[in-house]
């Protein structure tokens, strides 16, 4: 069979999507028989995803970007390259295209969470999303919550709602010691860690609020702050910081390689991932996996993902939020156990099995 995917997340710097869609191609390339043609807008920057299996389409147009390149270049590409289904990995799938398609929504945000969207973004990402669900054979979503969500929102879709949860990434690469990754960042007191673009439902301020109460107990406290600013209306993380009196305790690294993060991972006391709204919280699973504990909040899906292996708190209320910190990076027992809940929680999301019941539902929706 031939595969063809919407490879464009694996351009620039990959974020949640491109990493999901990265262990999917690297797990299909070991175990499947089948043939992926992987389209992008600019040449590849994967090549160790280069294999016999996965074949790489560079649809270079010098004035077609985002829906025009998909509809007027890559719907043409793959009809021409006579694929036999088209997987979308991110939200909204080639609308004009005359085989069958599989697309992955992550979730609702730009429904559900709206004011972290300009209008006209939030329009734009409304419109082709419910286009593409309705064209689309089979919708993926990785978490219960967001399979019920899209159900509820488009109930003639409820029938092709498939939940295949994501696996915990194990692509970074080793880092040293926690001794000598804290000597390399230079890290004298706990460190909080936070992955993931900054939106406003992530709560930040909300974070630094709860920082600022563990300061007399932790004068050494550091927050770092790994991921793109993305809010809307922008917000100045470097002035939230200096109002919650924490300018030299809070760094902000925006979007990290894979080299980075792994240092930071191993250096951490703790990661948080505080949200209003999440579609399923992969920065809290792969914590988990890493032997991090984790403090996330008590909504859904991350609620959903992390189960009773991570301390919970209201994402909203900064004394809730730093209580929860100060029991992990107080009481040392309850942090190993945290550890070791994480880790097995952890072990049950797997990359393989995700790889495997994807491409199931694209053979299923091929032969329909």
């Amino acid at each position: 069979m031939i595969i063809g995917i919407d490879a464009r997340e694996l351009g620039g710097q990959p974020t949640g999507t491109g990493r999901y869609l990265h262990n999917l191609l690297r797990a299909w390339s070991r175990s499947s028989t089948d043939r992926f043609l992987a389209y992008l807008d600019e040449p590849p920057r994967t090549a160790a995803l280069a294999t016999a299996r996965v074949e790489w389409r560079a649809l270079a147009a010098a004035h077609a970007r985002g829906i025009v390149w998909q509809e007027r270049v890559l719907a043409p590409a793959a009809r021409a390259d006579g694929i036999d289904v088209f997987f979308a990995p991110a939200y909204q799938c080639p609308l004009t295209l005359p085989r069958p398609r599989v697309t992955a929504v992550h979730d609702l945000s730009f429904f559900s969470y709206a004011p972290d969207f300009g209008f006209l973004e939030g329009l734009r990402r409304r419109l082709l999303v419910a286009a593409s669900i309705r064209v689309s054979r089979a919708i993926l979503a990785c978490s219960r919550f967001t399979r019920d969500e899209i159900a509820r929102r488009f109930p003639a879709a409820a029938g092709r709602v498939h939940h295949i949860p994501l696996g915990a990434d194990d692509l970074l690469p080793p880092a040293p010691a926690r001794a000598e990754a804290r000597h390399q960042l230079h890290v004298h007191g706990p460190l909080i860690l936070w992955v993931g673009s900054v939106f406003n439902r992530r709560c930040l301020p909300e974070l630094l609020a709860a920082g600022a109460l563990l300061t007399p107990r932790w004068p050494n406290l550091c927050i770092d702050v790994v991921g793109d600013n993305r809010t809307h209306p922008r917000r100045n993380l470097a002035a939230l910081a200096r109002q919650a009196g924490l300018a030299d305790r809070v760094r902000f690294s925006g979007f990290v390689d894979d080299s980075a993060l792994a240092l930071r991972y191993a250096a951490a006391d703790v990661v948080v991932q505080l949200s209003d709204y999440e579609g399923f919280g992969l920065p809290a699973l792969e914590a988990m996996a890493r032997g991090v504990p984790v403090v996330a909040s008590n909504r859904p899906a991350l609620s959903e993902v992390v189960g009773d292996a991570a301390c919970s708190a209201d994402p909203r209320n900064p004394r809730d939020i730093a209580h929860a910190l100060a029991q992990v990076i107080g009481d040392g027992a309850f942090a190993a156990d945290l550890r070791e809940r994480g880790r097995a929680r952890a072990a049950r999301f797997s990359w393989a099995t995700t790889a495997e019941r994807v491409l199931e539902v694209l053979h299923e929706a091929a032969r329909l």
